[in-house]
């Protein structure tokens, strides 16, 4: 929505809201002076033939008489006056008022602003006569004031708003440059600048425009250079192949001396601590200080084992992904219950060969690493599917979006460069309801063997 469009919807809705407010004060006083004038006309009209009622049988019969005076008198102003014998039938009525003859207000506004005044009888000698309020012309006189004060605003509606088209339009002409230079901008011509303006706040655009496109030339300088640099990196593939090996195996052999030496040494610690705090000859002292060696030996254990699992997890050596992805699965959830995590694998993830377990396997655990870092998720969903020679993974979390720490970054770029080394392919992009998404796609060779 533009916000030319979005000023007038403004406009229109504060002149709404002042006419409705207009609209029920006038009714309201409307309805109050209709009320006020039919009840004084009915009352001088209730006096005027109740007085000639009283005088009525002094000059003949009743009926006569009053129905000659009624004929006289005429249309009594807001009132309608019938006249009527001992037997019912109805002998005199009076004549339809002609002011503004032939014509009435809507329905639903004569219900609205009607005067509840009940009609008056007089009881006469022979006779009986009627006095029914009447303020059908009241309320059409409030038809016509309240259409012209509609009218008005009507006119003054208009007016105001061709006023604002015109001003917006002069006022928002900078915009039109504007959009056209982030036009050129869009085709990647970034050496597009704009004129400055006479408004201080459009300057102030324009100036901040002009500067993001130098930035932007700047930039496309520097995605050329990185283009190049790119390119020279992908022709020493091979390299980085042989660093990831490297580290993979050096990731083993690190994991088995900690389990084979440093696990033994610290069992062989908790052992010996437990046994002195249970020998017969120490002293309460010496007990003490062999648990509490025990204690710290049997801390020291588990995270020697922990950082066995996280360099080099048993279950690799298998080459099975969903026993290594569901361990990961289990321990995740015993480390970090505040986030939910649900693991679904398709297919048959077995025999896939070391190589591309491994880099699925990394990719899941680099994705959890940033999840519990830099994400502030609640909820991490991890759909393994093996179909048609291809090995997917979706790894998404419900957090803040696209990881910024420059440490991510690299983490990111390891596991696609795992994935090119494999001719698969990495994407890691934000998710448009919320959170981040991360697709991985590696081809399956025959027996899990990659070239």
């Amino acid at each position: 929505m533009s916000l030319r469009l979005r000023l007038n919807l403004l406009l229109g809705l504060l002149n709404l809201g002042f006419l409705a407010t207009l609209a029920v004060l006038t009714t309201s006083n409307m309805r109050a002076s209709i009320q006020e004038e039919i009840t004084a006309a009915h009352r001088v009209t209730v006096q005027l033939l109740g007085t000639a009622a009283q005088t009525s049988s002094l000059m003949g019969p009743a009926p006569a008489v009053m129905q000659n005076f009624l004929q006289r008198l005429g249309r009594v102003r807001a009132n309608e006056i019938r006249l009527y014998g001992t037997d019912g039938r109805l002998r005199y009525v009076s004549p339809p008022s002609h002011y503004k003859e032939g014509r009435v207000a809507p329905g639903i506004f004569v219900h609205l602003m009607r005067a509840h005044i009940d009609k008056t009888l007089i009881d006469l000698p022979g006779a009986r006569l009627e006095i029914i309020p009447d303020d059908s012309r009241a309320v059409l006189d409030a038809w016509d004031d309240l259409t012209i004060l509609f009218l008005l605003w009507l006119a003054f509606f208009v007016t105001l708003h061709l006023a604002l088209l015109w001003f917006l339009r002069h006022l928002l002409r900078p915009a039109e440059a504007l959009l056209g230079g982030l036009d050129q901008l869009a085709h990647g011509n970034f050496s597009v600048q704009l004129p400055p303006s006479p408004v201080a706040e459009w300057d102030e655009l324009t100036s901040g425009f002009n500067t993001v496109a130098v930035a932007l030339q700047r930039g496309q300088r520097e995605q050329r250079q990185l283009a190049l640099t790119t390119q020279a990196l992908t022709e020493n593939r091979e390299v980085t192949q042989m660093i990831e090996a490297g580290i993979e195996a050096e990731r083993k052999r690190l994991s088995r001396e900690l389990h084979d030496e440093l696990g033994q040494s610290v069992t062989a610690i908790r052992l010996i601590a437990t046994s002195l705090a249970r020998h017969r000859d120490a002293g309460p002292e010496l007990a003490a200080n062999a648990g509490k060696i025990a204690e710290i030996a049997a801390g020291l254990y588990d995270g020697v084992q922990r950082i066995v699992r996280e360099l080099r997890p048993a279950v690799l050596e298998q080459s099975n992904l969903a026993t290594a992805l569901e361990e990961i699965a289990r321990e995740w959830r015993t480390l970090h219950p505040e986030i939910g995590l649900q693991l679904t694998c398709t297919g048959d993830c077995s025999e896939l060969g070391e190589e591309l377990t491994l880099t699925a396997f990394r990719a899941v655990q680099e994705s959890l690493t940033n999840v519990l870092k830099h994400a502030a998720a609640r909820q991490v969903e991890i759909a393994v599917t093996q179909s048609d020679e291809i090995l997917t993974l979706d790894i998404r979390d419900d957090g803040c979006g696209a990881p910024s720490q420059p440490g991510t970054r690299r983490g990111l770029a390891g596991m696609r460069e795992r994935a090119v080394a494999l001719g698969g392919t990495l994407e890691a992009c934000p998710v448009a309801t919320g959170g981040f998404r991360v697709m991985l796609s590696l081809p399956i060779h025959p027996k899990g063997k990659n070239p």
